[in-house]
């Protein structure tokens, strides 16, 4: 019996660690801090990506073809941003909260550029899928799996109540430059 025990108490364990570590937690940001937090602030298309082992961990690269750059410069027609996590061969490696970029999508971008790679700023808060709706374009980013909590005191933040979750596209690209513009004053 104590020999089943042992194996069972590990699956137990196991799940319960699963279960702790579902969602990722990320300190609340504001959209001025994100956009000033950020070497570069991008829009354009997902046109490729692919995973490579690295130090242990998969990480997956997306070539973004960039329609506009709207802080930044001097990166060309396109941008790599790397993301931990992805597929080789069988195995798989995902961290919970990770936007989900794919092929021929169109997302605009808060990118840091750390390590030599651009990587998308707070891992998940940077990232909103680019959605047309009636004619209109969005900038959509759901938070799916992320918890938030306070800078100040560690309170865990409800994003339903102090995070917008999407943004009228022109909206959002004015309001961007502004804060930039702001700053370079």
């Amino acid at each position: 019996m104590a020999c089943m025990l042992k194996p069972l108490l590990r699956v137990f364990l196991i799940m319960i660690s699963a279960v702790l570590f579902l969602g990722l937690t990320l300190k609340y940001t504001t959209l001025e801090e994100m956009t000033l937090g950020s070497h570069l602030i991008v829009s354009g298309k997902v046109k490729s990506s692919y995973s490579v082992w690295e130090d242990k961990n998969i990480y997956t690269y997306y070539t973004i073809e960039t329609d506009e750059v709207i802080k930044g410069q001097n990166i060309g027609s396109s941008v790599v941003v790397k993301q931990l996590g992805g597929r080789v061969g069988d195995i798989a490696q995902e961290v919970s909260g990770t936007p989900k970029l794919r092929d021929n999508t169109e997302a605009l971008l808060f990118l840091v550029d750390w390590k030599d790679a651009y990587w998308i700023h707070s891992i998940a808060l940077g990232y909103y899928q680019i959605v047309e709706r009636d004619g209109a374009r969005y900038a959509v980013n759901n938070f799916n799996n992320v918890h938030f909590v306070d800078s100040e005191d560690g309170r865990k933040v409800s994003h339903k109540d102090h995070l917008k979750t999407e943004y009228d596209l022109a909206s959002l690209k004015t309001d961007l430059r502004n804060i930039i513009k702001k700053v370079q004053e």
